[in-house]
């Protein structure tokens, strides 16, 4: 097989055909039809430009069916690789653009939530101030009713606590009265002890005072009457103890009247004071609860005010942002539709312009290629940089510390040995791409040998 026989147009644009039927494109299918078409043509311009490059330079170079195959999968992998990444930036720039939409519709409704509950807040705060003025009043009045019976109170219960000690010391007296009452009592026995007056007492006083009126004497003089003497000594004790406990009983029985008395009103005033307490308790609720409900609004707008103001501010602040990241969607909506035709640039440009010098590169790019995709109505990104769309600024600032030249076609040349499907072959009489590579892959443990290397079968080995 002849593997420099070119293939027709027919069966390039069959084979591009087969590659990319089941391959998703963002595209129209009259555009996907077109790209498969131009990519033939593609190959067969290069074709075409390898025997101009010859006839002007005498350098020969080759295209073959295999070329046409690598540029095809090299097509489809960089599209993918490109839409993917432009995507994964739309959509987080669609998320960016989602969320400051969300704040703007959150701070819409915050500012109608927020004229809702200040109107509650209005009706709460004239109902609040209707409570307390009622509180007020009622506190006044029942205040006055407190000062009123507790003055009754104080009062009741100072006769009370008087009451208590007379009662007390009566009782006292009376306790100690008590046994030689008993006493008497006994002695007496069932005369009648209650007609004794203090004149009869007089009269047996001039008696008592004699030194033979006593018990042993009357016994001896008259046995039998001797319990007389007796009797009149008892009597005379016990008119003496009863004139003193009498009076007690009275005032006894007269203070626990009174006392029965004041405790009444005592338990009337407590009574009075404890159903105004509870009036006055159950008007502070209520002013407690209208007070509540205020201060619970005045919370709630004053949240709702904050969010609303950090909302607002984040708003303000990313204004600007958002109109370049809407502007910035629409370009990455463009930059997908454009892919179709930006792939074939860039991928032709790895697959077929490195055995060029600078001036065929270009006019391959620029008036063949870009000819077809106008011809074709391919959507393609005018004026595309080959050098910004495949490598990133870093890398190449990197690759020149490591010895590559920073001229563009230095450069494109670095993008080709490190992006292309197939192994390029480096033409490199100053020896700077062998120096650039040699530095670039130290760290891999690069292996430099050559066919008269005495180890170069021991290198293709270890390798």
């Amino acid at each position: 097989m002849d593997w420099f026989t070119p293939w027709p147009n027919e069966a390039l644009v069959a084979v591009s055909n087969y590659l990319l039927s089941q391959f998703p494109m963002v595209c129209s299918a009259d555009v996907k039809a077109s790209v498969v078409t131009t990519m033939g043509t593609y190959h067969e311009k290069v074709s075409e430009t390898c025997e101009s490059y010859f006839e002007r330079f005498r350098r020969r170079t080759h295209v073959t069916p295999k070329s046409y195959l690598s540029f095809i999968n090299g097509y489809k992998t960089l599209y993918a690789e490109k839409h993917n990444y432009i995507n994964t930036l739309a959509e987080h720039m669609n998320v960016g653009l989602a969320k400051l939409m969300e704040a703007s519709e959150s701070v819409a409704q915050l500012s109608k939530d927020l004229q809702v509950k200040e109107k509650e807040l209005a009706v709460a705060s004239v109902k609040a101030d209707k409570v307390v003025a009622e509180v007020t009043v009622i506190a006044e009045a029942a205040t006055i009713v407190k000062n009123e019976v507790q003055v009754v109170k104080d009062k009741a219960q100072k006769i009370v606590d008087g009451i208590g000690k007379e009662k007390a010391i009566a009782e006292g007296k009376l306790e100690a009265a008590r046994p030689a009452l008993e006493e008497a009592e006994a002695a007496l026995n069932q005369f009648p002890k209650d007609k004794i007056n203090e004149e009869t007492v007089e009269l047996l006083q001039t008696y008592f005072v004699m030194e033979d009126y006593t018990m042993e004497n009357a016994k001896k003089v008259c046995g039998s009457v001797a319990g007389l003497l007796a009797w009149t000594k008892a009597m005379a004790t016990f008119f003496g103890i009863n004139k003193e406990v009498l009076p007690l009983k009275a005032n006894l029985v007269i203070q626990e009247g009174r006392l029965t008395v004041a405790n009444n009103q005592l338990g009337i005033a407590e009574a009075q004071l404890a159903e105004k307490q509870a009036e006055f308790d159950k008007v502070q609720a209520k002013c407690d609860a209208a007070m509540k409900e205020k201060q619970d609004l005045l919370d709630d707008a004053e949240m709702c005010r904050n969010k609303m103001q950090a909302a607002s501010a984040l708003i303000d602040g990313l204004s600007g942002e958002k109109i370049r990241w809407i502007e910035q969607s629409k370009e990455f909506k463009s930059q997908i539709n454009r892919l179709v035709g930006d792939v074939l640039q860039l991928t032709g440009f790895l697959s077929y312009c490195g055995p060029f010098n600078q001036s065929f590169r270009e006019m391959l790019l620029k008036k063949i290629w870009e000819g077809e995709l106008r011809k074709h109505k391919i959507p393609f990104t005018e004026k595309l940089s080959l050098i910004s769309a495949l490598v990133d600024p870093p890398t190449i600032s990197e690759w020149n510390l490591q010895g590559l030249p920073a001229d563009d076609l230095s450069v494109q040349n670095g993008i080709i040995v490190t992006k292309a499907a197939r192994y390029p072959l480096l033409i490199d009489p100053q020896t700077q791409g062998k120096a650039w590579i040699k530095e670039k892959e130290k760290a891999n443990s690069f292996q430099v040998t050559s066919l008269n290397h005495k180890f170069f079968r021991s290198h293709l080995e270890d390798y």
